[in-house]
């Protein structure tokens, strides 16, 4: 990935299936080399009006992701950045033969994991 400072980045990798009605997820972890930046005012909007405070960032790098589609069985890929989970929700692929890369929108994602909520807390208490 061409970016000024890239990192390694973790991420699950998400699956879902439907098994007696019931949605279950599976995880598989992996890493990526890419830049994690906020969003601007300008990008914020072009979401939908409640997508836009929910906490989200923008994820570029050269390894394609899943997207979260909703209403269906594709769950978005997690990215573990600053400590907190991001969703996938949204790609741009910019496939120009100069710099091929992804540039991703992602949501702060509560998947109900209690370490998830103490460390959110922890992060809050302290600003």
């Amino acid at each position: 990935m061409s970016t000024l400072f890239p990192r390694t980045i973790s991420y699950k990798h998400r699956t879902a299936e439907l098994v007696n009605g019931v949605w279950e997820f599976s995880e598989t972890d992996g890493t990526f080399t890419g830049s994690v930046q906020p969003l601007t005012g300008k990008e914020l909007q072009f979401l939908p009006e409640g997508r836009r405070d929910i906490g989200l960032m923008k994820v570029y790098s050269n390894t394609p992701l899943s997207v979260s589609v909703e209403g269906s069985n594709t769950p978005g890929d997690v990215v573990i950045w600053a400590g907190r989970k991001w969703e996938i929700i949204r790609e741009l692929v910019f496939a120009n033969d100069l710099i091929n890369h992804y540039k991703y929108i992602a949501a702060l994602f509560n998947d109900g994991d209690e370490n998830d909520e103490e460390t959110t807390e922890g992060e809050d208490a302290e600003q």
